[in-house]
């Protein structure tokens, strides 16, 4: 059952990974679609909420810590003062911090044993084989709002100029990606290398980004490469501009990690790399969204999640990599 027409302030509960933030962007585009006079509030984890400083759907940003106490989280929510909630987390914890927080409404998935926590649950969408998860958070979107959204691209609103760490390379510029929260999800560092040279004989410059804790990591691609790679690691770059650098480059190649999905919404073509994970999970319906499987003849009714062994990313060649990103540099 729908959401009612006259909720005057909606709250929506983020996800906990960057990611998941951007594949539920329809989300909170569907919601101001349906509340234009609404005040609509995102609620995310402190170090997340620098994501959405140009999205301009929402009115008012609430960092929570959620693995705070639930009485400490509810306090703080309950400030908001709205008058419904939509979880995207499927945890009982983030049904209860609603709970506790009086919110009259609140609707997410019938998971987890937390019905009886929500005002309106909604089912869960059974699927034969992975479907990508924009398609779980379009579903629920429009259950809760009474739609028949099917575009799920995500967005995250306007990015700014080239920002100045940019500034003094030349295009075209290669994003690389080389960490990714899983050792099993990382492609080897000398094969991150032999692509930068390759690509650097084509006139790209290759500048690999990640957190400051991947400085060595990424290192090890800039060792072994024989051309220039430029790690910016530790240059100061934060979450906030992270989609204003990923928007000014070229092309990026990743693993599969967060920047791949940052890239999609800025419309940065991308080539993803998937190792024991399958992609349909988060498979983007976008010419510019390149996936290179790990093993390309894995039946369908198969997942690579569960054919670690088969799906090694470093089944990828190097050279499937090189032959995916020069068309992109010729545009």
């Amino acid at each position: 059952m729908p959401l009612p027409q006259d909720i005057k302030h909606l709250a929506i509960l983020m996800p906990s990974w960057v990611g998941d933030v951007v594949m539920a962007s329809c989300v909170w585009k569907m919601a101001r679609d349906a509340y234009p006079e609404a005040t609509i509030t995102a609620v995310i984890r402190p170090h997340l909420a620098p994501l959405l400083d140009n999205v301009e759907e929402f009115d008012n940003v609430l960092p929570l810590d959620m693995k705070s106490s639930i009485f400490a989280a509810s306090r703080k929510l309950s400030e908001v003062e709205a008058d419904a909630i939509i979880l995207l987390p499927n945890s009982i914890r983030a049904a209860l911090i609603a709970r506790f927080a009086k919110i009259k409404k609140r609707i997410g998935y019938k998971r987890n044993w937390r019905t009886w926590l929500l005002t309106e649950s909604i089912l869960v969408k059974k699927y034969k084989k992975p479907t990508p998860t924009t398609a779980y958070y379009l579903h629920l979107a429009n259950e809760a709002f009474g739609m028949q959204e099917t575009n799920a691209i995500p967005s995250l609103g306007p990015v700014g100029p080239e920002p100045e760490v940019l500034q003094t390379y030349d295009h075209p510029i290669v994003l690389l990606v080389a960490g990714a929260s899983k050792d099993k999800k990382r492609w080897a560092p000398k094969y991150f290398a032999q692509v930068a040279d390759s690509l650097s004989k084509t006139g790209a410059t290759c500048v690999c980004i990640g957190s400051p804790d991947e400085f060595e990591l990424v290192q090890e691609v800039v060792k072994e490469a024989n051309t220039t790679v430029h790690n910016l690691t530790q240059s100061g770059i934060s979450l906030g501009s992270l989609p204003s650098i990923i928007a000014c480059a070229d092309l990026m190649i990743t693993n599969d990690t967060g920047p791949r999905h940052l890239a999609v919404a800025t419309g940065t073509p991308v080539i993803t790399l998937y190792g024991p994970t399958d992609y349909r999970w988060t498979k983007y319906d976008s010419a510019n969204d390149i996936s290179l499987l790990a093993d390309p003849f894995l039946p369908e009714n198969l997942v690579a999640d569960s054919n670690p062994e088969r799906c090694d990313i470093d089944n990828i060649p190097p050279s499937d990599v090189i032959a995916s990103a020069i068309p992109f540099l010729k545009q």
